[in-house]
């Protein structure tokens, strides 16, 4: 729009806003009305140039000697004014437009405009310029505008100013707590004036006059009767429902309430956050959905027309209208247009057969049809003059149509200031020239033969070889290879090929399933101290390497997978070599490779070649979209599930279509019995669905078909035909799920498998158990429950998809860890740091080896929070544990690094802490499961070789962490007057001093909340399990104690049940006593818990009710009194043990005597000691039953510290019996029990985590080795065991020849290597001794021996027989 200023003689200025059209050579009418021109209902017609839009230099304005008025009263009907037009304005940076609340209302007058310096040129119509209103609102405006110039693209422009939004509604959240009143009062309150005396208001309502009312209240009517008063005034929230009674003033009669209450009690919070929320969608949300960006501010939730309008622009489905296909052309793109659109009739037609028919013209008329008349052209050619001056270059030539004439009249030799008329007759025919050009392009072949003699003809080669790719059988399916290059690929499943480096990638295109081929190099990294020569091109790139290795001269590699393999020797020569450092990311798998650049959602580089569709893609060709960018699988995709099972000959076939509801079952029965029917079936599938609470199918809906046949080999092929059968039927995107006992096999019998993208799931080896007789029921039931619960499974993998950016049929097994690689692999490669990715779980550091194996207890919270914390626990230490962590790259000279592990593993270590910063910030705003789930296993993680980023070093760091945070929270314990009992990552056992339960139960509660309030332990959760009145604990296998119980009363109250008495008795050392002294054992501790705390409570009850008859005294117990009660106790169980005890021992002890006096017999049986499979026996006299039996029960009844010395008077005493010494090595207590623990071994079907004592788990010694979830009940692998253990055994050999010297006297660590003692004089040792590392052996060899694993025995056999 241009708008134009015009004076007349004795009027006024008036201005006129004149359109202009979009061809140049046309001459425009605009009518000007003047008021006086009005009045006469007269015109003035002024016709303007738009030619002189295309003389920029051209800045002549209108004056008054171009309109010619001869007098105010003598007007000319018609006056041809040419005029010269100036276009002016100024360029910005950016526009901010706010969006409207309501559906289809556009706000006007309201704008934000910043300059390119970032500075705010003008702002229009928000309320940060109206006087009165919130500030809340004036200050979220004020500092959001300018987050608008922030980022580079839309999601992050959003992201930034979605920060501002997220501050102040935190800000109403938490009702203002980190801001003083005054502020927070400043922030919420409104203005108003008003602008006449309240009197004048009369019954009007409004929060200026209810707000000048209080005042007059508050300051009295004299106050408020004047004009002009100011209210200042905020929302409160009361009163609520029916009013209350008052009882004081201001406060509580305006808002009607009855006690005293702070201001952010009675503030309308919900009144504030709906006003900035408000303005929270009008500037960012609904304009951000209208732009195609994700919710920026989730908690303010989008208007219910938005979705669907949203929806309704993002569905590829819905019905489009007429004018959204065909759009009005422009006269100059239908001129250049040579694309004749044929029919479908004439598709086989071949192209030199076929005659074009003419094509229909458009005819323009002009206003000024005497201008348009004249068209002098060239008395040689017939053609217009200037159009043979110009050089016109067609379908790419650069030859000249004509040469120019020499009788014509040039435009650049015409002076347009000294003749103005003779220039513009020359414009004029050059505009016509190229409109008749332009036709006769338009009419195409037909018309050029009718040309007169003489006449240049245009080439068609050009125009035939883009008509012949329009049309033919290739044209017709040209879409689907555009499609891939224009839409953005949802890729299904990565597919190996049989040629190393390429797969198969099965994508959805515009609503198209496609399997593409894609070529995947590999991209190594050679790091040399001397320049690289030709052999390996690559380039030289700057990327931190694993444990802060030294950077040389890093060369990034980038190759095929079969020039890799070819030159596999070379790499080794190369890795040999003095001069190269190390080669790296050599074992990065191809397809994690290839799942890590591109995700599950990605797009055609536009740089890209046009190809066939079979020709493939490079991976470097394929960009990855986020999933907010581009979606994944919203529109749905159907699935067919595929279940089988097999035990001896006998199996079962389920094929399962959701989208019609069709169950196949094929039973492979060698015997002629039939047990299974379509209504069995369809039975079990509606229970099973409620089970699982899923809807099931309506009845009559669901199609259920049983076949028997005697074969397996037939029921593949019936499989076969039923999946070729509902391609043809549904030709839609499919995917498949099968859950089989091998994968590969089922695919090599059923082919039609390979023509879909199909994903495995775990397959319970229970499954296939069949019993002899009624299998077949029981098969069925089985096979209809999986297919009831493949529709969770299928959605939560799709959501899984999303979030981690996985394609949907490449998870592994254990997803959890593999959902934890990408995320690390994707943080580390935006942080420019090398991979050290294998799958033999031994870190990939460049072709060196620095192995270690490490194992803790489960732990996750713990691990969490001394991640999170790690700055915190450095700044309590007093100093940094990554010394070096700012100087990534050590020096280049130096061969090896100095720096110890926990500065080596810096980077990777920050990296990691951001994951997990990503991950909680998931899982606790959006509540995501799957973060939740990551933050659950994150120390498995770390800590399992089944990583493919398992890096010991990394483990050991985050452990130090752990043991420190670990070891203050201890402390935090004990300041607070806890004594620690036991203490582990997982658990920790404290006493409380308290005698009352419910005492003890308030002072734990107390504790908790003090531990909550400390930031060091902010992620650490800590539960209170059991509560016990005596406790004897030696470790977690043996203890022994009274259990606390509680019954739940009044709702939120819990009082002690003493109605029942538990006394818990677990002491695994008493599976090593003779078998008749077992008994006497645990009657003996468990009378030893019992006998105490009988009395106390006698005692305690003694005592209460003295204090309710003396009605002055309190019914607790004083700490004086629980102390006085305390030592009572001691006595009385010191009195015990000297009489009762001693007694009752001596008389058993005498018995064991008796009985086994005289008998040589049966000796044997009769005290032979039991000992366990997987542990050895105590040495010494390990016949002698009462030997043993008095060690074993002193040393328990030893643990109690009070009355430790009685017990050893006792010991005394019973040891003379036998006649054994006190002192002697036989009468010393030895713990019997050797243990060991396979930490974090995974269920492969439920993913369930658990821990296995090889010595103590009962379960495993009976040889069952199953997964112990209700259930699930499968099999552990016995083989990946045996490894892990084998793998654990060779390690601690290599450690023990591989260990430090030390001082026998400063415990130093040798430093020289020839030296034979210490400086201190001390001789040196080894810092394991012999037999403790025998020890160890014996350990596995016995679990060897005990399992049947062979190769474990052979292994340790050796290792023994060598020392």
């Amino acid at each position: 729009m241009l708008v134009y200023l015009l004076k007349r003689l004795g009027g006024h200025w008036n201005w006129i806003q004149m359109a202009f059209g979009v061809h140049f050579q046309d001459l425009f009418q605009r009518t000007l009305h003047l008021k006086q021109v009005m009045e006469r209902n007269s015109q003035y017609l002024i016709h303007v140039l738009c030619l002189t839009l295309m003389l920029p230099e051209t800045t002549l304005m209108i004056s008054t000697r171009h309109l010619k008025i001869l007098s105010p009263e003598l007007i000319l009907p018609t006056v041809s004014v040419p005029l010269n037009l100036k276009w002016t304005g100024h360029t910005r940076q950016a526009m901010i437009l706010p969006a409207s609340k309501a559906e289809g209302i556009l706000i006007k007058k309201r704008y934000a405009v910043f300059n390119y310096d970032g500075t705010l040129a003008e702002l229009k119509g928000f309320e940060i310029k109206r006087r009165g209103e919130l500030k809340l609102i004036k200050v979220f405006q004020a500092e959001v505008f300018d987050k608008f110039l922030h980022g580079s693209t839309l999601e992050e422009c959003y992201a930034a100013v979605a920060s501002v939004a997220n501050r102040w509604l935190d800000l109403l959240d938490n009702q203002g707590i980190d801001i003083a009143d005054s502020e927070l009062l400043d922030y919420i309150s409104e203005s108003s004036t008003m602008s006449k005396s309240l009197v004048d208001y009369g019954e009007q309502k409004s929060c200026a006059v209810t707000t000048a009312k209080r005042l007059a209240d508050f300051l009295g009517d004299a106050m408020v009767k004047d004009k002009g008063l100011h209210c200042q005034y905020i929302v409160a929230r009361e009163p609520q429902g029916t009013p209350v009674k008052i009882a004081k003033y201001y406060l509580r009669k305006w808002c009607k309430i009855a006690s005293d209450v702070g201001i952010r009690s009675i503030v309308d919070w919900s009144y504030y956050t709906l006003r900035l929320s408000s303005a929270i969608q009008k500037i960012i949300t609904i304009p951000a959905a209208m732009q195609k960006v994700s919710n920026p501010v989730p908690r303010v939730v989008h208007p219910d027309w938005l979705h669907k309008k949203v929806c309704e622009k993002e569905d590829r489905f819905r019905q489009r209208k007429l004018v959204d296909i065909f759009n009005t052309a422009k006269r100059d793109q239908v001129a250049q247009d040579e694309t004749i659109v044929g029919d479908i009739e004439e598709i086989l037609v071949k192209d030199g057969s076929r005659v074009l028919p003419p094509r229909p013209v458009v005819h323009s008329f002009e206003f000024n049809r005497e201008i348009n008349s004249r068209k002098p052209s060239s008395p040689v050619s017939g053609m217009p003059v200037d159009l043979q001056k110009q050089d016109l270059t067609l379908f790419g030539s650069n030859q000249s149509l004509v040469s120019s004439s020499n009788n014509g009249i040039s435009s650049e030799n015409v002076d347009k200031t000294i003749d103005y008329q003779a220039w513009l007759e020359t414009k004029k025919r050059k505009w016509r020239d190229s409109r008749e050009e332009r036709k006769r392009r338009r009419l195409g072949s037909t018309n050029i033969s009718d040309e007169p003699v003489g006449t240049t003809k245009f080439p068609d080669s050009s125009f035939n070889y883009k008509h012949s790719q329009r049309f033919g059988v290739s044209g017709f399916f040209k879409k689907h290879e555009s499609s891939l290059v224009q839409s953005h690929w949802q890729i299904l499943q990565l597919v190996p090929r049989t040629q190393p480096g390429h797969f198969y990638a099965w994508v959805i295109a515009d609503g198209t399933m496609h399997k593409v081929p894609i070529n995947v190099p590999r991209v190594f990294y050679l790091n040399s101290k001397a320049p690289i020569t030709e052999e390996f091109p690559g380039r030289r790139v700057k990327k931190i390497l694993p444990h802060s290795r030294p950077n040389f001269n890093l060369i990034e590699v980038v190759i095929s997978e079969e020039q890799f393999r070819a030159e596999s020797k070379k790499l080794a020569a190369h890795l040999a070599d003095p001069e190269v450092e190390g080669i790296y990311e050599t074992k990065v798998p191809l397809e994690f490779h290839a799942i890590v650049q591109i995700g599950c959602v990605c797009k055609v580089d536009k740089a890209a070649k046009s190809r066939n569709a079979q020709d493939g893609w490079n991976l470097d060709e394929l960009h990855m979209k986020t999933t907010a960018e581009c979606s994944y699988l919203e529109q749905g995709i159907t699935y067919f599930y595929l279940y089988h099972s097999i035990s001896e000959g006998r199996a079962i076939y389920v094929i399962y279509f959701p989208t019609s509801w069709t169950i196949s079952v094929v039973v492979v029965n060698p015997f002629q019995n039939k047990e299974l029917s379509s209504a069995i079936l369809e039975k079990q599938f509606r229970e099973a669905c409620h089970a699982l609470s899923i809807e099931p199918p309506t009845n009559g809906s669901a199609t259920f078909k049983v076949e028997y046949v005697r074969s397996i080999d037939v029921g593949s092929k019936i499989l076969q035909r039923t999946l070729v059968a509902h391609r043809h039927q549904h030709p839609q995107p499919a995917f498949g799920i099968i859950e089989c006992p091998g994968f590969q096999v089922l695919k090599s019998r059923i082919r039609i498998l390979e023509d879909f993208p199909c994903v495995t799931m775990s397959f319970n080896a229970c499954d296939s158990n069949y019993q002899a007789l009624g299998w077949q029921v029981t098969a069925g039931k089985i096979s209809m429950q999986r297919c009831a619960a493949s529709s969770q499974w299928f959605n939560e993998r799709i959501l899984l998809s999303r979030y981690a950016h996985v394609p949907l049929g490449n998870f592994e097994l254990d997803w959890l860890l593999f959902t934890a690689d990408v995320f690390f692999s994707r943080a580390l490669r935006d942080k420019q740091q090398v991979l050290w990715i294998s799958d033999d779980g031994i870190p990939d550091f460049g072709g060196i080896y620095e192995g270690d194996t490490c194992f803790a207890d489960e732990i996750h919270h713990l691990a969490i929070n001394a991640l999170l914390k790690s700055s915190l626990v450095e700044e309590t230490e007093g100093g940094s544990l990554f010394c070096h962590e700012s100087d990534s790259h050590p020096p280049a000279h130096d061969n090896e690094t100095d720096y110890d592990e926990a500065s080596s593993c810096a980077p990777a270590f920050q990296v990691l802490k951001q994951l997990i910063q990503r991950c909680i910030s998931d899982a606790v705003a959006s509540g995501n499961v799957f973060a939740d789930a990551i933050l659950q296993h994150l120390y498995r993680w770390l800590c399992s070789p089944m990583s493919k980023l398992h890096d010991p070093a990394l483990h050991r760091v985050l452990n130090m962490f752990m043991k420190k945070v670990f070891a203050l929270l201890l402390v935090e314990f004990k300041k607070l007057g806890a004594t620690i009992i036991f203490a582990n990552f997982s658990k920790i056992i404290i006493d409380t001093g308290k005698i009352e339960l419910s005492a003890a139960r308030a002072y734990c509660d107390c504790l908790l909340r003090t531990l909550q309030t400390r930031e060091l332990f902010e992620w650490i959760e800590l539960e209170p399990l059991h509560f016990w009145h005596s406790l004897l604990f030696m470790d977690q296998l043996n203890y022994g104690g009274i259990q606390a119980k509680w019954s739940t009363g009044l709702p939120g109250e819990d009082m002690e049940d003493n109605s029942q008495m538990n006394v818990v008795s677990s002491w695994n050392i008493a599976e090593y006593l003779p078998r008749v002294t077992k008994d006497h054992f645990v009657l003996i501790v468990s009378e030893f818990l019992y006998i105490p705390w009988k009395y106390l409570k006698e005692q305690v009850l003694i005592r209460t009710t003295n204090m309710m008859d003396d009605s002055t005294s309190t019914q607790s117990i004083t700490v004086t009194a629980a102390e006085t009660l305390e030592a009572c106790v001691n006595e009385y169980i010191k009195e015990q043990i000297s009489n009762y005890f001693t007694e009752k021992l001596l008389n058993i002890v005498c018995d064991i005597l008796r009985r086994f006096k005289g008998e040589n017999k049966g000796i044997k049986d009769l005290h032979a000691t039991h000992v366990l499979p997987c542990s050895y026996e105590s040495q010494g006299n390990k016949g002698d039953a009462a030997l043993e039996f008095i060690k074993h029960v002193c040393a328990v009844l030893a643990l109690d510290q009070n009355v430790k010395h009685d017990v050893l008077r006792m010991r005394k005493n019973l040891l003379k019996r036998i006649h054994v010494k006190e002192f002697s090595p036989e009468a010393q207590f030895r713990d019997p029990r050797q243990s060991f623990t396979l930490p974090n071994i995974i269920c492969s079907y439920c993913n369930d985590c658990r821990d296995l004592d090889f010595c103590h788990d009962s379960l495993l010694l009976e040889d069952n080795w199953r997964c112990a979830v209700p259930h699930c009940g499968q099999p552990y692998n016995r083989e990946q065991m045996e490894n892990a253990l084998l793998q654990i055994v060779r390690q601690r050999e290599r450690l023990y020849h591989l260990q430090d010297l030390v001082c026998d006297r400063c415990r130093q660590v040798k430093a020289a290597h020839l030296v034979e003692q210490c400086g201190c004089g001390g001789s040196f040792r080894c810092h394991e001794d012999l037999l403790a590392f025998l020890g160890k052996m014996q350990v596995f060899l016995s679990i060897a021996a005990c399992q049947k694993f062979q190769l474990l025995h052979d292994c340790t056999s050796w290792i023994l027989q060598v020392r």
